[in-house]
């Protein structure tokens, strides 16, 4: 059995260049073999400097490279669902950025195309991978603050002061606005650390009548028995990723939780815990790339031939929430998660 995944990429996003490529070559399991560029001239100069192997003119003969044993892709939102599709009838294994579809039922399309042709596939949630939510877990676990009565989180980045409206998160056809490029972070936080899905939602949203996309969304989940999340996404706030977790005995705060670092060199994290009486405490955890741990994770599995590690059941659940929000937040009613 071979002992490295050869991956493809599909374009040279930024996230691509500034991440996934340097964590290919960090990662023990991985190989970048090629890169696929609808304009390789462009390519090589965007790709300066990451001694990327090959440039492929054009997507399709990537695809069915037979030196390409894994595809990622970090395509505009909208081209990720075909694009996964096209790499699974090929034969590839598939790591696609979230969100894996701009719905609910084009992500369940996905999923059962890939698996009626047995080619893994992924929805990237790179943050999950990082070792400080397992931490957390831990120490909800271990009853440190109690039973979890409310979760909080919350990213942000302003896109708006720089008047960048070429911004692919500005086209509603393409999958824009804050709820499907960053509310999908916010959601995941708060059925992580419930451990389970939310019975209804309230939602609001800053809809933009020029550019058609919601600017800032913010929701309350309804996960039963009095607990609630929190959830919140803006393109018009200071950049932040962080969430917290308040008990009954105390509260944890992940102030870097969402994204601590987007490159390879991502600084330690600390998490916060505070009992009930305000006792502060904080942990340091030791520097760790989450995207480096994603694809060595997933690339264990394809090398083995065993499940991915993120399923497609907690891809499917977040994106019925995602869809439930974006209803509930036009209609200006609550949702019920099941009626969607």
């Amino acid at each position: 059995m071979a002992d490295r995944v050869r991956w493809g990429v599909l374009g040279a996003a930024g996230i691509a260049r500034i991440a996934l490529i340097p964590a290919m070559r960090a990662a023990r399991n991985a190989r970048l073999a090629a890169l696929a560029s609808r304009d390789p001239a462009q390519a090589a100069l965007d790709l300066a400097g990451l001694d990327v192997p090959r440039i492929v003119p054009g997507y399709e003969a990537l695809i069915h490279d037979p030196a390409i044993d894994a595809v990622y892709i970090p395509l505009p939102n909208h081209m990720h669902a075909e694009w996964a599709m096209r790499a699974a009838d090929a034969g590839k294994a598939v790591l696609v950025e979230k969100p894996i579809g701009l719905d609910e039922a084009e992500a369940r399309r996905v999923f059962d195309h890939c698996a009626a042709r047995r080619a893994p596939v992924m929805e990237g949630f790179m943050y999950r991978f990082h070792p400080q939510h397992a931490r957390v877990l831990q120490l909800i676990a271990e009853g440190v603050i109690g039973e979890v009565r409310e979760v909080r989180a919350h990213l942000s980045v302003d896109l708006m002061s720089g008047g960048d409206t070429g911004n692919v998160r500005f086209k509603p056809a393409w999958g824009g606005g804050t709820l499907l490029d960053m509310g999908c972070y916010t959601t995941e936080i708060a059925r992580m650390i419930f451990g389970c899905e939310p019975r209804s939602v309230r939602a609001w949203w800053d809809l933009d009548p020029d550019l058609g996309i919601d600017l800032t969304t913010v929701a309350i989940l309804d996960f039963g028995d009095g607990r609630v999340g929190t959830v919140s996404s803006s393109f018009k706030a200071n950049a932040q990723g962080r969430y917290e977790v308040i008990g009954t005995k105390g509260t944890i705060e992940v102030p870097r939780g969402i994204i601590p670092g987007l490159t390879t060199r991502v600084s330690e994290t600390v998490i916060v815990v505070m009992d009930g009486d305000g006792h502060r405490r904080e942990e340091e955890l030791p520097a760790a790339d989450h995207y480096q741990l994603m694809l060595e994770a997933f690339g264990d599995a394809i090398l083995s031939g065993d499940p991915a590690p993120r399923t497609a059941a907690q891809s499917l659940g977040n994106m019925r929430v995602l869809d439930a929000i974006a209803r509930a937040a036009r209609d200006g009613c609550p949702v019920p998660i099941t009626d969607v």
